[in-house]
């Protein structure tokens, strides 16, 4: 094809991304749906054949698949990883393994099964096994939840689902002969790969991002360099380019340059990814009854299995309903990943193209249904936790808690997050443990009642959006309770709720609560609040105060003094 009919194509493709992109974002739905339905319309299978092949940008849309696998590599830190805590580690095995298992019994049962050169159940097992990184992390940012406990497990089994996949990718080439020496090789393979990477981006990489750091446009060309060429030796090793790039991302991933690589590369990934899902969108056929049904059993078990898988493991390690049940909610999709690895084995003839199209389906009703229930995850929580009481699943956190003595505290601190944390450090340095004893922290997340326990801190299990909360636990004798959880940190409920309900229960106390406007904070006064914290306004007089006393020549002292005080300062919460 010539170069003005690619233009054009490529024109038409990026044209009608836009006009359904737009809609799709102010509706708050995932773009690669928008994608998706683009190239379906522009396409000639089921659309209007303005773009009558899809060869014209496919090769572009490879670039933009090479450079997701790079970011995504990025994003990697194995060292972040080995430290991300129990409940990472091991639901990042659980999950994926727990899945694929799930996913060979249950479609096995459907009829599918592994025939010399039809490999659908394997790949259907790896494809219903990963979920959408870009989606999650996306929507998780949007509501500016990636810091609480439950994103953080979710990220990182999302992480451990891309080193599976890398897994995958170095056995996929020679999925057709899995015997002992053709895996052995495979393996061996990617092992050369991998470690020819980390000893170039250990040795040779760092006094060359060290001479260039200065010069931002050369650092982001040699990160590309560095890409393409790993790629290039994944290709000569026989193994994907997929995979390549994940192994580059992944090397360099401990880079202090890493960030800015990623943020700069990311304006070029998103112009190809485009491509690449209108493309793909372009390639789905008419979908027949068959398709249909497979791809409705595909949504099924994905989000039947996240539950199956995630739930219970979590559960079993004592993170509660909540811990438990949020994370499970939040991975209920299809990654974008899986069309990735199922494209590929219809290109090595693994698998037929019906399967992609099944695939496709499966993800666009699955991200559809997660654009839902993401930002309903604590209505849904809400909703079973009823339900799991009732069947006899106890919430092992709330008992282990429930023989905590919760009478007689003066102080009650509903949540905790980092501005309780530093109230909690600055409360303790300053009053005995008599006075302590007199404190009770009521919070959801099982790793900080841990910490808190080991300080000798009062505290106790407590959902305290749900009213059951406020309920059970007598607040009669306290004196003054406290919320410094802003709106955007809670669940269910609001700091103004909190105020109007805790009036009720608790008619003697003062009460302090959050706002991060001074509309809401005015609001919260004229409702009687007694005090009504206001995280920005505190750092302002605090930073005036600095401002002035650094005036002079006395800046050293002051830093001097700061880096002495945080040396002594030992939170709860780093």
């Amino acid at each position: 094809m010539d170069g003005h009919s690619l233009l054009q194509d490529v024109a038409y493709a990026i044209m009608g991304a836009t006009v359904l992109g737009i809609p799709a974002y102010i509706f708050r739905l995932p773009l690669v749906l928008a994608f998706l339905i683009a190239g379906i319309i522009l396409g000639p299978s089921l659309g209007f054949g303005i773009i009558r092949s899809s060869e014209s940008i496919q090769t572009l849309s490879e670039i933009g698949l090479v450079l997701l696998m790079f970011i995504l590599g990025l994003e990697i830190d194995i060292r972040k990883l080995l430290r991300a805590g129990r409940a990472v580690l091991v639901n990042g095995v659980v999950q994926f393994v727990g899945c694929a298992l799930l996913a060979t019994v249950f479609f096995s049962l459907l009829g599918f099964l592994n025939r010399p050169g039809n490999y659908s159940l394997t790949y259907l097992a790896v494809a219903t096994s990963l979920s959408s990184t870009l989606v999650v992390v996306k929507m998780l940012s949007d509501r500016m939840e990636l810091d609480l406990l439950t994103s953080r497990i979710t990220l990182g089994i999302l992480v451990f689902q891309d080193l599976w996949a890398i897994v995958f990718l170095a056995i996929q080439p020679n999925l057709h002969n899995l015997q002992v020496l053709s895996v052995s090789l495979s393996l061996g393979k990617a092992s050369v790969l991998i470690v020819t990477s980390w000893m170039l981006a250990k040795y040779l990489l760092p006094p060359i991002f060290r001479k260039i750091a200065k010069q931002p446009e050369l650092v982001l060309v040699t990160a590309m360099g560095w890409c393409f060429g790993i790629c290039g030796l994944a290709n000569y090793l026989s193994l994907s380019l997929e995979m390549g790039a994940l192994v580059a991302g992944v090397s360099i991933a401990s880079f202090p340059y890493h960030l800015d690589i990623a943020s700069k590369i990311t304006s070029l990934r998103d112009f190809f990814i485009t491509l690449f899902f209108v493309a793909l969108g372009m390639q789905i056929p008419l979908p027949n009854w068959e398709t249909v049904s497979l791809a409705g059993m595909i949504v099924v078990f994905v989000i039947g299995s996240r539950f199956l898988t995630v739930f219970p493991t979590l559960h079993f390690m004592h993170y509660g309903y909540r811990g438990s049940l949020i994370p499970a909610i939040n991975l209920a999709q299809m990654s974008e990943f899986s069309l990735v690895v199922v494209a590929i084995g219809v290109e090595l003839n693994h698998v037929p193209q019906s399967l992609l199209s099944a695939c496709t389906l499966a993800l666009v009703v699955t991200l559809l249904l997660s654009s839902f229930m993401i930002p309903s995850g604590y209505t849904i929580y809400r909703f079973l936790k009823p339900l799991l009481e009732k069947i006899g699943i106890r919430d092992h956190v709330m008992a282990a808690e429930s023989k905590t003595n919760t009478a007689n505290k003066s102080i009650v601190l509903f949540g905790f997050y980092r501005e309780a944390s530093s109230f909690l450090e600055e409360f303790v340095r300053r009053h005995s443990q008599s006075m302590i004893d007199q404190l009770l922290v009521v919070d959801y997340n099982p790793e900080t009642l841990r910490a808190l326990k080991a300080r000798g801190v009062p505290c106790i299990y407590g959902d305290i959006g749900h009213p059951e909360t406020l309920r059970n636990h007598p607040l009669d004798e306290a004196a003054v309770i406290i919320s410094t959880i802003p709106d955007n940190q809670l669940k269910g409920t609001t700091n103004l709720k909190l105020l109007h309900a805790l009036k009720l229960l608790a008619p003697k106390a003062r009460i302090i609560v959050t706002a991060d406007t001074l509309d809401k904070a005015r609001e919260m006064y004229a409702k009687g609040a007694d005090y009504v914290f206001v995280p920005r306004i505190v750092g302002a007089h605090f930073l005036v105060d600095i401002l002035e006393r650094v005036q002079g020549d006395r800046i050293e002292a002051v830093k001097q003094g700061a880096e002495n005080f945080l040396s002594k300062w030992n939170e709860t919460l780093p």
